[in-house]
């Protein structure tokens, strides 16, 4: 056996082991650049489809919160018309009676003045023959 031939051949099989080993790395680490690269784009295309779902979702509250003001401020003009027109109503019922009280009330004094004149009358008859 030649050993100078076995030496030269031990070192291409370690060259060529090394090689393979190299080549292999390569293999994986490109392997695992593809599927970083899967993972990143799946992770983008999910965080693209949740934006457009939060924006959807958030234009559709805008939309229904919108409509809700709308119906709300429709509601307070109703009822602030309403009211308006309750109270010219009431006004309109209510002054005419103020009116007359006041009126009677004007003539009061001197309706009881009448009505106490014959009695006051009488008590000085009394109290003029009593003396």
């Amino acid at each position: 056996m030649d050993v100078r031939k076995s030496f030269v051949d031990a070192g291409y099989i370690t060259v060529g082991l090394g090689v393979m080993g190299f080549q292999q790395a390569q293999v994986r680490r490109r392997q695992l650049q593809q599927r970083a690269s899967d993972a990143g784009t799946c992770v983008v295309t999910r965080v693209r489809g949740l934006q457009d779902q939060v924006q959807t979702q958030g234009r559709a509250l805008d939309a229904r919160a919108r409509d809700a003001k709308q119906r709300a401020e429709g509601a307070v003009n109703e009822t602030v018309t309403r009211a308006h027109g309750l109270a010219s109503e009431v006004t309109a019922r209510v002054e005419p009676v103020f009116v007359q009280v006041q009126s009677t009330a004007a003539e009061l004094p001197e309706r009881v003045a009448q009505a106490i004149e014959p009695v006051a009358a009488r008590v000085r008859e009394r109290m003029n023959s009593a003396a």
